[in-house]
C-alpha cells in the first residue's frame, strides 16, 4: 500500500491535456500508471474518449488540410493505443492475482498455461508485478520456475467456518473479493480497509 499517500494527477487534469496538448497528457498518464496500480488494473473510460476526440478533431483538420489535425489524429491514435496495451496488462494481472492468490498456483508454466499466455510473457508479467509492488517480498525461483510469496495472506487464513463460530464476539470478520483486482480478502466489518494487493479500498456488496 506504498502508494496511497501519495498525491495522483487527476483524470481530469490527465484528459485536458490530451485535448490541449496531447504529449503531456501521455506523460502524466504514464507517470500515473506506474504510481498507481489501479490505473493499471481498471482501464480509465475517459482515456479511450479522449483519444476518440482527439482523433475526430484530427480527421476534421485533415479535411482542411491543418497540419494541426494531423498532429492531433497522430496523438489520439496514440493514446488510444497506449490505453488498449494498459487495458491488456491490466486483464492479465487481475487473471494473476486470481491464480495466485484466490487459487494458490506458483507454478510459472501453470499459471502460463491458465492464463493464456507464454511461459516468458507470464514470467516478464510476475516479475513487473513484483517490482511495482503487487505481491510484497515475493521472488521469483527461476530454478524451480515458480514465484514465492513472502507469507501466506492473513485474510487469506480465514476459513468460512470461522464466522459461524466467533459470530457473537468481535471485531466481525467478513470474506469478501476485492472489486478492482479480484484478490480474496477479508475485512473486518465497521473498519476500512485496503487491498494488499492493488490498495483499492476494499467494500462489501
Amino acid at each position: 500500500m506504498n502508494n496511497t499517500g501519495r498525491k495522483q494527477t487527476s483524470w481530469g487534469w490527465i484528459i485536458f491535456w490530451f485535448i490541449f496538448f496531447w504529449p503531456i497528457g501521455l506523460v502524466l498518464l504514464i507517470k500515473r500508471e506506474k504510481s498507481d496500480k489501479q490505473a493499471t488494473l481498471n482501464s480509465n473510460r475517459g482515456v479511450f474518449i479522449a483519444s476518440f476526440i482527439l482523433m475526430g478533431i484530427g480527421v476534421s483538420g485533415l479535411a482542411s488540410s491543418s497540419f494541426a489535425g494531423f498532429l492531433f489524429l497522430i496523438g489520439g491514435v496514440a493514446i488510444f493505443l497506449h490505453a488498449r496495451k494498459v487495458k491488456k496488462t491490466g486483464d492479465r494481472y487481475k487473471n494473476y492475482i486470481t491464480l495466485i492468490v484466490n487459487h494458490n498456483h506458483t507454478s510459472i508454466e501453470k499459471i502460463a498455461n491458465l492464463a493464456g499466455v507464454s511461459y516468458d510473457v507470464a514470467l516478464s508479467d510476475l516479475q513487473n508485478m513484483i517490482n511495482d509492488g503487487y505481491f510484497q517480498g515475493a521472488y521469483i525461483d527461476t530454478a524451480q520456475g515458480i514465484i514465492v510469496l513472502s507469507q501466506i495472506p492473513v485474510q487469506n487464513q480465514f476459513q468460512p467456518e470461522m464466522a459461524v463460530n466467533h459470530v457473537h464476539t468481535q471485531p466481525q470478520r467478513m470474506a469478501i473479493s476485492c472489486n478492482s483486482c479480484g484478490a480474496s480478502a477479508v475485512i473486518v466489518v465497521g473498519q476500512p480497509s485496503q487491498c494488499e494487493y492493488c490498495d483499492s479500498f476494499l467494500q462489501m456488496g
